[in-house]
């Protein structure tokens, strides 16, 4: 039987500067900006034409946003596709349920606080880990706690802030399962609770 392998995901606090943390604030902002924006285009394009716009189409759209608006180009051009692709399952997930007969509420704006993460869809290219140092594209060596080892693959990462500081998620592919033993005794599980 071969060796089993689940994809995890490793959650660490990052330890920015004051420069890098406004960087993170900034990066979070322009893509709110660009979510939105995202969105906005669909809504119209679909109410003005009856034309549906898809994640290809904005996705191609991005480097004429950089070279016209030059702060967007302090973004990573992955983390701006990222946000273009999260519109992109919004719509499609909504479109799922209007399929399934559901009535949900269309994909919305978001407002700042709402956002809070950003995502580099490929580990290694401009998102690679150095010890106990994250080195990021456009922003930086950042300091963070490797509280445990990494297993298996990096895949992707995520910079997320919370109430308490910004933190990375780095997902893994080929992480070995680690099943528990078996006890040989029963559990029961009440579901009428």
């Amino acid at each position: 039987m071969e060796p089993q392998s689940v994809r995890k995901t490793y959650r660490y606090n990052l330890n920015p500067t004051p420069e890098q943390d406004r960087a993170f604030d900034r990066t979070v902002t322009l893509c709110c900006h660009i979510y939105n924006a995202a969105i906005g285009e669909r809504r119209e394009a679909w109410q003005k034409c009856g034309v549906s716009v898809d994640y290809y189409q904005q996705k191609a759209v991005l480097p004429g946003i950089k070279e016209a608006m030059p702060e967007y180009a302090e973004v990573n051009a992955q983390v701006l596709q990222d946000v273009v692709l999260r519109v992109d399952r919004a719509f499609q997930a909504f479109f799922q349920c209007m399929r399934e007969g559901q009535t949900p509420g269309s994909p919305r704006f978001h407002g700042r606080d709402p956002y809070t993460s950003f995502t580099y869809s490929q580990y290694g290219n401009s998102a690679t880990l150095d010890g106990g140092v994250l080195c990021l594209s456009k922003v930086g060596r950042i300091l963070i706690r490797l509280h445990r080892p990494l297993e298996g693959t990096p895949k992707t990462l995520t910079i997320n802030r919370e109430a308490d500081g910004w933190y990375v998620c780095i997902s893994c592919a080929d992480v070995p399962a680690q099943p528990l033993p078996a006890t040989g005794q029963d559990t029961g599980i009440d579901l009428g609770i």
